[in-house]
């Protein structure tokens, strides 16, 4: 099973040995640049071989189940979130929607909180990929039922 290792701002990830739980730094900076998902092969000094995939998101994301639409001029489409950070959302379309990267739409979902609170929110398209959606906030101001859900359900 591959571990995730955050990199630090200074460009350092930390990550323990599976086997014998002996924990590494290392500089990964190296790695600042690259664009793909990043997976490395280490060996520790107790000869156990393991891999770590470098996660150099500034906010965690966590994955969700959350009922939405994307609002189209007066059409509605009904959407899933399945993963919510500080910064956007990763939805999940029923079928390929006529939507291009940079457009502007807003998200309507409800959280999946104890008042299961609906949020509406203006989004811009980042990644389109068939029928996943990437999404970022136009806004990073959360002073909404978001704010609160992000603050406190992600643990």
């Amino acid at each position: 099973m591959t571990q995730k290792a955050f990199v630090t701002k200074s460009g350092k990830a930390n990550f323990s040995c599976p086997e014998c739980g002996k924990v590494r730094q290392m500089d990964v900076s190296q790695f600042n640049n690259v664009k793909k998902e990043v997976k490395l092969k280490c060996t520790c000094s107790c000869k156990y071989v393991f891999s770590i995939t470098l996660e150099r998101r500034i906010h965690i994301r966590k994955k969700v189940d959350l009922k939405g639409n994307i609002l189209l001029g007066k059409k509605k489409y009904p959407v899933t979130i399945v993963d919510i950070s500080r910064f956007g959302l990763k939805i999940r379309a029923n079928g390929i929607l006529d939507l291009k990267i940079e457009d502007k739409v807003v998200i309507e979902f409800t959280l999946d909180d104890a008042q299961e609170s609906t949020v509406s929110k203006d989004v811009i398209i980042k990644t389109i990929k068939q029928t996943d959606i990437g999404v970022a906030f136009s806004s990073l101001d959360h002073y909404d039922k978001l704010g609160t859900y992000l603050l406190f359900h992600f643990s």
